[in-house]
């Protein structure tokens, strides 16, 4: 049994009691007299300075000079009172919600501490996982962190502590395989580590095994099943595999075991977003975000929701809301460029997107969206050199190659449009949007070395047959590669069928009436479009803003 004034830590365990020497014996080293202090002032230490006045007592204990046995015993109550120090450095980080913003000096000392502690006594393994999980958080060190962890895993008997220490390894692993392999020890190790089955269970999802996923949440549900995290996972796991009706029980179960929470009615809205209740959706993320503020997510959503309704409004106040709690947040930036641009504040819109690649130049999405506000900001010529610069990169991304194909043929170079659809069609033989444009192009270009009849009616087929003969524009397109071979008669017939299903559209219904008109006429349609390229802003220079 612990007795009052001791500290075990990891099966040592040390009696902080005051040593008395026999009576007319003087101490064989001067250190005695610090380390009797220190024993002394460690049974009644509370506080860090307390603590601090301990293991400053020990340093010069051991500084000055011990026996050997008083030096193995300082050693030992230096170690276990600098992990103490430590511990209680880190409460405001693991123990409060949110953590103490001044967590990272916290932490800063709270490792000097334990490398000191493990310089001292290398076997505490509970300094070594406390120095694991410092290192776990944003900012920390991996390599170390591993080591830490590692020496953990080594060092621990107990099982339930074993386990944490693997999970924490794993955390560090840069292999899915060792994170799985650690994760698969941990459970074996305790079986009750929620973070275990959890964190195995991220891994199989981020490896696309969505089935073993669910596995390990029903696992860790069996042994707890108001684990509000695990049914939300779950839901989550069942969701990305379209299973929406098996994960709205648990996500209904979460928001009744956990009702002041956001998460569980985030999440619903997410659901009902997929399911096409727009009204549902928003009731529940208002909900949530009456429950958090804060909570980024939810906010995020409903501004997507709002900016779908063009609720622009109420799409940019949520925005706004999300870059105070986040300033430089990627989605609100992101988010906030589409509001500007439905706005027609293109300018603005291209600013915020070119702020986002000054922090990541690469990011393919953002140079696409990019390009796309170029586009509609009369400007073709720099998305086509984003384009290239993408393609160049990587050539077979296809979404890129798509884009420049479509704008080459926007601005009237149907060569160089052509050799791009050439490898499209190659890419994706069935993809309707390839097949009805390059059969365009080849049924109404004006240079007569590049028009091909026969080839656009077999990519205009091809393109009804994908989209089951219901597009109008497709259609439309089918009738232009006929007309293009002189079969006139078959050109009106389908042209007419256009007009038919095009006739709810009133601008794309006179384009084509105008079409329609000409094959009666026994006329094929030529088309070049042609955009007139915007100049760019002109930049404010020095001075222009001086009085």
């Amino acid at each position: 049994m612990t007795r009052p004034g001791m500290l075990t830590l990891s099966g040592i365990c040390f009696c902080a009691l005051t040593i008395v020497l026999a009576p007319g014996i003087e101490a064989a080293h001067e250190g005695q007299a610090d380390l009797d202090k220190a024993t002394e002032q460690q049974v009644t230490a509370r506080s860090l300075a307390d603590l601090e006045k301990v293991a400053k007592l020990c340093e010069s204990a051991l500084k000055k000079g011990l026996d050997e046995a008083n030096q193995a015993f300082a050693k030992q109550l230096l170690s276990s009172t600098l992990y103490q120090h430590a511990g209680q450095l880190c409460s405001p980080i693991f123990d409060q919600t949110p953590p103490d913003r001044r967590w990272p000096l916290l932490r800063q000392f709270a490792l000097k501490d334990l490398e000191r502690a493990i310089e001292v006594t290398p076997g505490l393994a509970d300094a070594h996982l406390l120095a694991a999980r410092l290192h776990a958080l944003p900012g920390g060190d991996a390599q170390r962190g591993a080591q830490a962890a590692g020496a953990a895993v080594n060092l621990f008997e107990d099982n339930k502590k074993k386990a944490a220490a693997l999970v924490l390894r794993g955390s560090f692993r840069d292999k899915a395989q060792d994170r799985l392999k650690d994760y698969a020890l941990a459970i074996e190790a305790d079986p009750g580590n929620a973070d275990a089955w959890q964190a195995r269970a991220l891994v199989y999802l981020d490896q696309g095994q969505t089935d073993k996923a669910i596995e390990d949440y029903r696992s860790l549900l069996k042994r707890n099943e108001d684990n509000v995290m695990a049914l939300l996972a779950l839901a989550e796991a069942l969701t990305n595999i379209g299973k929406y009706d098996e994960a709205l029980p648990h996500v209904e179960k979460a928001i009744k075991l956990k009702p002041e929470s956001s998460l569980g009615y985030t999440m619903r809205a997410r659901l009902k977003v997929l399911k096409e209740d727009i009204d549902g959706a928003l009731t529940d993320l208002d909900q949530a975000i009456k429950n958090d503020p804060k909570d980024i997510q939810a906010l995020v959503i409903r501004a997507r929701l709002h900016l779908t309704q063009d609720n622009l409004a109420a799409a940019k106040d949520d925005i706004e809301r999300v870059l105070l709690i986040a300033p430089g947040l990627s989605q609100g930036v992101l988010l906030r460029s589409l509001i500007h641009a439905e706005e027609g504040r293109l300018g603005s819109a291209i600013d915020d997107v070119q702020t986002l690649l000054k922090l990541d130049p690469k990011n393919v999405a953002w140079r696409m969206q990019l390009a796309g506000y170029y586009i509609k900001d009369r400007r073709p010529s720099k998305a086509l050199d984003i384009f290239s610069k993408i393609l160049a990169e990587d050539e077979n991304d296809f979404p890129a190659r798509q884009a420049r194909a479509d704008t080459l043929l926007s601005v009237g170079k149907h060569a160089e449009a052509i050799a791009d659809f050439e490898r499209l069609v190659k890419q994706e033989p069935d993809d309707d949007g390839v097949l009805n444009n390059f059969a365009w192009v080849l049924a109404t270009s004006p240079d007569d070395k590049l028009r091909d009849g026969p080839r656009a009616i077999k990519l205009a087929i091809k393109a009804c047959e994908v989209t089951e003969y219901k597009k109008p524009h497709i259609l439309s397109t089918l009738a232009a590669a006929y007309a293009e071979t002189g079969d006139f008669e078959t050109a009106v017939k389908w042209s007419g069928k256009a007009v038919e299903l095009g006739a709810k559209d009133t601008e794309v219904d006179e384009q084509l009436k105008k079409e329609l008109e000409s094959y009666q006429q026994k006329k094929p349609w030529r088309e070049r479009q042609t955009i007139e390229e915007k100049a760019d802003p002109v930049q404010p220079r020095r001075g222009d803003f001086e009085a």
